[in-house]
């Protein structure tokens, strides 16, 4: 296992940059994660999946920075601003050449195995809602052996909506018996489309800094979560409460 940094205390608790407009943490009673670029490391074969359906329809390649920003938001939402009437067609060359690639291309962050299995002796339920589509999720969930770790996860076409809409969070939160007018409920993403589905879900919104954005990126729609760098820092942030 590694090694966690000192305790947070009081006085170094600013360190997570909270705003006066966030709502103080209490013990968890569930965590639920954003995947793509909070567990996972995924942007490089998420960029190669784009430029392989882009490639089909004779469409330039886009860059990585390019890439980030249309992770953010679901296939379903992306692709009739990029294909037009030929966006169904498209989605469904993109799952096809995911299904068949997305699990030897599955690479998650160094810390990421030692959390989870940190994270799961501390008492707290814990599940991911994700834009990514639902199949390939629990796939991806299955093959890091992680499905002991998380009991409720929900991916993109599970909810009536996805992400920045409330909805795959409440229906994530709802399976296992919780509900944020009752439970503390936590959710952890890198982008402003998670921090927004948070709030909207009465989540608190934990944005983790090592992914696909910034603060620079909440700060512009008025968002204010809790920050923290890395998984080591959210671990000591849960510690503190849990």
């Amino acid at each position: 296992m590694w090694s966690i940094a000192p305790m947070i205390t009081t006085t170094n608790l600013s360190k997570f940059r909270r705003s006066t407009m966030t709502k103080p943490l209490r013990k968890p009673d569930a965590i639920f994660f954003d995947w793509d670029g909070t567990l996972v490391d995924s942007l490089p074969a998420l960029n190669g999946y784009y430029n392989h359906v882009l490639a089909v329809y004779s469409k330039p390649a886009i860059s990585i920075e390019e890439a980030k920003r249309n992770i953010r938001r679901s296939a379903r939402e992306v692709f009739p601003e990029v294909f037009g009437d030929q966006a169904d067609e498209a989605l469904n060359v993109f799952y096809d050449y995911v299904s068949k690639t997305h699990l030897e291309h599955l690479e998650v962050f160094v810390e990421s195995h030692d959390f989870m299995a940190e994270l799961a002796t501390l008492n707290i339920q814990l599940g991911i809602v994700s834009n990514k589509k639902h199949s390939f999720l629990l796939k991806e969930i299955s093959h890091l052996g992680w499905d002991k770790y998380l009991v409720s996860n929900i991916g993109a076409g599970e909810a009536a909506k996805d992400k920045p809409e409330p909805d795959p969070l409440l229906l994530a939160a709802s399976k296992i018996g919780l509900s944020p007018e009752v439970n503390e409920i936590w959710y952890v993403g890198d982008t402003e489309t998670d921090m927004m589905a948070a709030v909207a879900a009465g989540f608190q919104p934990i944005f983790i800094e090592h992914g696909l954005g910034d603060r620079s990126d909440c700060e512009k729609h008025g968002l204010a979560p809790y920050f923290v760098k890395d998984l080591l820092q959210l671990m000591e942030l849960v510690k503190k409460y849990a």
